[in-house]
């Protein structure tokens, strides 16, 4: 019996040790996200002409809703920074980059 007792407390070390490891990952990926978000806040603030590629990659890279409410004062709030020579060569990337989309669509499909 104290054999079952002893295998039984392992296994709840191995599980404490398991549960403390995932939060210090856990919390080491949040950090790393909250430092790109400063990092591209800071990109958007000293690069104004950079604006245009972070509000589209907002657009198609943040999809829950939750999310999407949470950045709408900052898409604002950059959006009325967007220089107006950039809002000129962002239509012609986004045309560009739709075209390569589409190019690399069908090389997949055809293969």
């Amino acid at each position: 019996m104290s054999q079952i007792k002893r295998l039984e407390q392992k296994r709840q070390e191995a599980l404490d040790k398991a549960n403390r490891i995932k939060k210090q990952i856990e919390k080491q990926l949040n950090g790393q996200k909250f430092v790109l978000g400063g990092m591209l806040m800071a990109i958007a603030e000293h690069e104004p002409d950079r604006i245009p590629q972070i509000l589209a990659d907002i657009d198609r890279y943040v999809t829950r809703k939750a999310d999407i409410s949470r950045l709408e004062s900052f898409k604002s709030e950059i959006g009325n920074n967007i220089p107006k020579d950039a809002l000129l060569s962002s239509s012609e990337q986004n045309k560009a980059s739709s075209d390569d989309d589409m190019t690399q669509f069908f090389k997949t499909e055809l293969e």
